[in-house]
C-alpha cells in the first residue's frame, strides 16, 4: 500500500495531487463526512461574516458621531473666531475714535477729581484752623467777661433778666426802658413757660427790683410781684373764668397767695 500510494503520487504530482504523511495516524473520512464538515465551516464562516457585519455598522455609526461631533466643535471654534475677529475689527475701528474719546474724558475726570480732593483737604485746614481761632476767640472773651463779671456782680444780673424779659415777650423798646430801673406800663400778652400759653393783661407794670435778701441779685416784678407769682394769678384768674374751682391745698402747693 506504501509503494502503491507512492507511486500514484508520483503519477499524479504534475496535477498537483500530493502524497500524505507517511506514518500519519490520520483516518480517511468518508465522502458523505467530508461535505457535512464542509457544511458545518460554511455555516461558521457565515455567522463570522455576520458578527464582521454588525462590527462594521457599529463603527460605521461612531465614525459618524465622531465626524459630527468634531464638524460642530470646528463650527463653535469657527464662530469664536469670527467673533473674535469682529471685536478685534470694531476695536480697531473706534480704537482712534471712541475709545480714545471715553479714555482721554476718564483721564480728564481723575484729574478734575484729584484736584477737588486737593481743595477739600484745603478747606478742611482752614476749617480747622478757623475752628482753633474761635475756640481761642471764645475762651478769651469767656476770661474776660469773667472778670467783667466779678467787677461788676450786676452786669450778670442784667443779661439774665434781659433775656427773661424777650422770653416773656416784652419789645426791645419796652425792654430798653425796663432797664431804666424804674415801673414801666404796659399791655398785650406775655408767655409762661410753666404754663405754655400766652396771659393777656389789658394794663400792667413792669420793673426790675433788687432782691431785699442779696442786694446783688435782681428780679423782674409785674404789678408788684415776681413773674413767676403774676403767671399763677393770672392762671388762677382763667381757671375761675371757666368755672374751675381751684382746691386751696392746691393754691398753696403753687405758692398763690389768697
Amino acid at each position: 500500500m506504501t509503494y502503491y500510494q507512492d507511486s500514484y503520487a508520483e503519477a499524479m504530482n504534475k496535477y498537483g495531487l500530493q502524497r500524505g504523511i507517511k506514518g500519519s495516524e490520520a483516518r480517511h473520512i468518508t465522502t458523505q463526512q467530508y461535505y457535512r464538515d464542509l457544511h458545518y465551516q460554511n455555516e461558521n464562516l457565515k455567522e463570522n461574516i455576520e458578527v464582521l457585519q454588525e462590527q462594521k455598522e457599529e463603527a460605521k455609526e461612531e465614525l459618524s458621531q465622531i465626524k459630527s461631533e468634531i464638524k460642530t466643535e470646528k463650527l463653535k471654534s469657527s464662530a469664536v473666531d469670527v467673533a473674535t475677529s469682529a471685536i478685534e475689527g470694531i476695536g480697531s475701528m473706534f480704537g482712534s475714535s471712541k475709545v480714545k474719546k471715553q479714555q482721554q474724558e476718564i483721564e480728564n475726570l481723575q484729574s478734575e477729581n484729584a484736584e477737588l480732593q486737593t481743595e477739600i483737604q484745603t478747606m478742611k485746614n482752614q476749617i480747622q484752623m478757623k475752628e482753633k481761632e474761635h475756640t481761642t476767640a471764645m475762651e478769651k472773651l469767656r476770661q474776660e467777661l469773667d472778670k467783667i463779671y466779678s467787677l461788676f456782680p450786676k452786669i450778670k444780673e442784667m443779661l439774665r433778666i434781659e433775656n427773661l424779659c424777650r422770653h416773656l415777650g416784652f419789645e426791645k423798646a419796652l425792654i430798653s426802658e425796663i432797664f431804666k430801673m424804674k415801673p414801666v406800663g404796659f399791655s398785650g400778652k406775655l408767655y409762661s413757660s410753666e404754663y405754655r400759653r400766652d396771659f393777656e393783661t389789658e394794663y400792667s407794670v413792669a420793673e426790675i427790683k433788687p432782691l431785699l435778701s442779696d442786694p446783688d441779685k435782681l428780679q423782674l416784678t409785674i404789678d408788684g410781684i415776681s413773674d413767676t407769682s403774676w403767671f399763677r394769678q393770672k392762671h388762677k384768674e382763667f381757671l375761675e373764668k371757666i368755672g374751675v374751682k381751684v382746691k386751696p391745698e392746691i393754691q398753696q402747693k403753687r405758692g398763690v397767695k389768697m
